[in-house]
């Protein structure tokens, strides 16, 4: 089993000019702008991610093509650079597919939306396949509030399943793997186990392997809507099927906050060490290839510790993951 990082914001300071960088630090730059003026550049540089993430010690890093996404405009010399840099480094890749806008359509029963966002995902599959990726993740998509109940959320079911046998299709015949991944409890569609699970069969009841990119996160987001989590809140891993799991997105969540991916070392959310040393115990029993983490940066204070947090919470992953 591989570990590997989706860098989100993690490197985003390193690509501001000097001006911008003095901005940030005394506060002229908030965190959000930040990832606005320098995202773009920070995800067009794949080398420096396969590079540090070889330095901490993990064997995989997981691409982020949601907007803002470069790679589609890499040429054919690009894509084969990322292809023998990770390979000289021993890092293999994974590309996580648009899941905002354009992309956020894959479940919409409009079938010319539908079939733009499908086209987008295989754009982003042949970018994959080019330098060399093994997964692709996709959400689900999304849906307005008012067409999650009844026949609007049959229809959303529908078009999804259509969506991801032409997706999953696609990328099986370029030698990839589809995983999909769990919306969160706000989306109130596909973000439980047994619905996506369900999902995924009847895909593989047509002929498409497709696979379950379980994100635990994501998961956790279902105590602000009122519903619970067991006191050990891993043990959500115990009920997933292990034909299904290639591929897992690890992330924490800390409710009431509505915070998303606080670094795990920190144990700001559900997830403490005792959580994290069974969840690799599930997960290592069950034949997982690929666990990701998506780690994002807090505040101005970690931006400015970035390398020092990373490697903390590399550390204590790592360390985790031997002893499981």
């Amino acid at each position: 089993m591989r570990l590997g990082r989706d860098y989100t914001n993690c490197l985003a300071f390193d690509y501001l000019t000097e001006e911008e960088k003095l901005d940030v630090i005394y506060g002229r730059i908030d965190l959000s702008s930040l990832s606005v003026i320098s995202l773009a550049k920070a995800k067009m540089d794949v080398e420096r991610q396969i590079e540090v993430t070889k330095e901490l010690g993990f064997h995989h890093v997981e691409l982020d093509a949601d907007p803002p996404n470069p790679y589609l405009n890499f040429d054919g010399p690009r894509r084969k650079g990322i292809l023998e840099t990770a390979e000289s480094y021993d890092v293999t890749l994974s590309l996580h597919l648009p899941y905002s806008y354009v992309g956020g359509s894959a479940c919409c029963p409009q079938e010319d939306d539908r079939a733009i966002a499908v086209e987008l995902h295989k754009r982003c599959i042949e970018f994959a396949s080019d330098i060399g990726a093994e997964y692709v993740t996709m959400h689900p998509g999304s849906t307005p509030t008012y067409h999650r109940f009844g026949r609007y959320r049959d229809l959303a079911r529908e078009a999804l399943i259509r969506s991801l046998v032409e997706t999953g299709r696609f990328a099986q015949n370029l030698g990839l793997i589809l995983c999909l991944e769990n919306n969160t409890a706000f989306d109130d569609i596909f973000s439980e186990p047994n619905e996506c699970l369900a999902v995924i069969e009847e895909v593989r009841e047509l002929g498409v392997d497709i696979y379950f990119n379980f994100d635990i996160g994501h998961w956790f987001t279902r105590l602000d809507v009122g519903k619970p989590i067991p006191e050990s809140p891993e043990s959500v891993m115990d009920s997933l099927p292990p034909d299904v799991l290639k591929v897992l997105h690890l992330n924490d969540y800390v409710p009431g906050e509505r915070m998303f991916h606080p670094p795990l070392h920190l144990e700001w959310g559900l997830l403490k060490r005792g959580n994290l040393e069974r969840y690799a115990k599930i997960v290592k029993r069950k034949g997982v290839e690929v666990v990701v983490l998506e780690t994002a940066l807090k505040s101005i204070g970690q931006v400015l510790e970035r390398y020092e947090l990373l490697r903390a919470e590399s550390h204590y992953i790592l360390d985790i993951f031997e002893e499981a």
